[in-house]
């Protein structure tokens, strides 16, 4: 199974997103890696000022004969900062002013660091609580004796707590500010690419005029003037050949009116003429009406291909204009029933009446061909758009054919039988065409009573005015 990638814009989004990430992550943690370092080194240097200050005080208060019990009473006069725990080590015995602080919650490798006969300082946690601990010699006291000092660093590490809510804001608001921005940057990058997207869109429905100006970019320069230059050869080849089939249909036109003036001499003799002369004067004569069809539809489409073709809007009631073009269609033993919803008969539209007409004209013939001849046809409309729905009885059009028949020479699996009528299979699409000027549209579905036939539902938009 093939993987589902994703489109660029949301993998240089997605790239903008991850990077803005990672750098506000690693913004984040050197800040409070550096924040950390400065806060305790500070509240570090602190404590061992204060500890080094108190150590002083109490070493001159003691002479050479004072016992290590009486020093608790000498620690107690002493002010520290608040929440600071003291004691007292000695070799043999410890005293401590606090009951938090005792000989088994100092960390071992302090106090043998301190009974080796030195200073020391060290950060571990006493009562699940961080402190700063200063081991300093009092030189005076009777025996080897050294004061404790312990500064707590819980507030220091409060204030780191309460940092990192702000610096996970800080990274999610970089991480959008990241997407926005690539959001900015894609949309400025390939606008271009969207540009060439609908002007190729826009020739593929047909308007070969369409071009791409050049936005002095040396990178999109080759890619515009590639695509300027395939849609300008395109468009030349479609006018080389629509010119060809329109001088090709008017050069035919001369010896067609030629053929066709002398099969009507001779019609004027058939019931003279033999048996077989006769069938052979009848194959010829509905031959040569075909022909004059394809001609005539032929220059009509090298119109519509060259774009030299215009639309005659006139107002019109429709309801009127629908049943003057549906009886003037071909000649009928029965009428066929106009059904008007919602009062749209009496609305006044504009078009083209000659080419509406003409459509209107070929649906009704291409039903008397291949479909039992229009059964009725039902006008609708909402708001300013129209539908007119044209029915028939006969075998319908099957799914798979029913955007194929509207193509030029496809006559469908109906229309495909030599005598089965006179068609070319220009008819449908010549319908299409002229709805296209009026930026309209046909489809086929089937009837919506349920009985065997096809509904061709013609669109316009945007033509009622009254």
């Amino acid at each position: 199974m093939t993987e589902r990638r994703l489109g660029l814009r949301a993998r240089v989004i997605a790239a903008f997103a991850i990077g803005a990430l990672l750098m506000s992550s690693l913004l984040s943690i050197v800040t409070y890696s550096v924040t950390r370092a400065q806060l305790t080194e500070s509240r570090e240097e602190d404590a061992f000022v204060s500890a080094e200050n108190t150590a002083v005080l109490i070493n001159n208060a003691l002479s050479s004969t004072t016992q290590i019990s009486g020093l608790v009473p000498i620690m107690s006069q002493v002010l520290v900062p608040t929440g600071t725990l003291q004691g007292m080590l000695h070799n043999t015995s410890s005293a401590f002013v606090d009951s938090q602080l005792s000989l088994n919650k100092l960390d071992p490798v302090f106090v043998n660091t301190l009974r080796a006969g030195s200073a020391a300082e060290m950060t571990f946690r006493i009562n699940e609580q961080p402190y700063y601990v200063v081991g300093l010699p009092l030189p005076r006291a009777q025996a080897n004796a050294w004061y404790l000092h312990a500064a707590p660093l819980a507030e220091v590490e409060q204030d780191l707590n309460s940092l990192l809510p702000t610096l996970a804001g800080a990274s999610v608001i970089t991480t959008v500010l990241g997407m926005a921005f690539g959001v900015y940057v894609t949309k400025r990058l390939l606008s271009p690419i969207d540009e060439i997207s609908e002007a190729a869109g826009l020739v593929a429905a047909g308007d070969l005029t369409t071009r791409l100006k050049s936005g002095g970019d040396p990178d999109l320069n080759q890619l515009i003037e590639s695509f300027n230059g395939m849609a300008s050869s395109l468009q030349e080849r479609i006018e080389r050949d629509s010119r060809f089939a329109s001088d090709v249909s008017h050069e035919l036109r001369s010896p067609l009116m030629t053929l066709t003036g002398s099969v009507a001499v001779i019609e004027r003799r058939r019931e003279d003429m033999p048996e077989k002369a006769q069938i052979a004067l009848d194959l010829l004569s509905t031959d040569i009406r075909r022909f004059k069809l394809l001609v005539e539809d032929l220059l009509e489409i090298s119109r519509f291909d060259v774009g030299a073709v215009q639309l005659d809007i006139e107002e019109v009631m429709l309801g009127e204009f629908v049943h003057q073009a549906i009886g003037a269609a071909v000649a009928r033993q029965r009428e066929v029933p106009i059904i008007d919803n919602n009062g749209s008969g009496g609305l006044i539209v504009e078009l083209d009446k000659r080419r509406i007409a003409q459509v209107i004209r070929n649906l009704s013939e291409n039903a008397d061909k291949y479909a039992g001849g229009v059964t009725q046809i039902r006008l609708g409309h909402n708001g300013d758009d129209i539908r007119i729905e044209i029915e028939d009885e006969g075998p319908g059009v099957p799914v798979d054919e029913r955007e194929l028949i509207f193509e030029r020479f496809a006559r469908g699996s109906e229309g495909g039988r030599r005598g089965s009528g006179t068609g070319v299979g220009l008819g449908l699409s010549l319908v299409t065409e002229h709805l296209r000027l009026h930026g309209g549209t046909i489809t086929v579905t089937d009837r919506v009573d349920g009985l065997l036939g096809s509904c061709f539902v013609i669109s316009l938009p945007g033509v009622v005015v009254g």
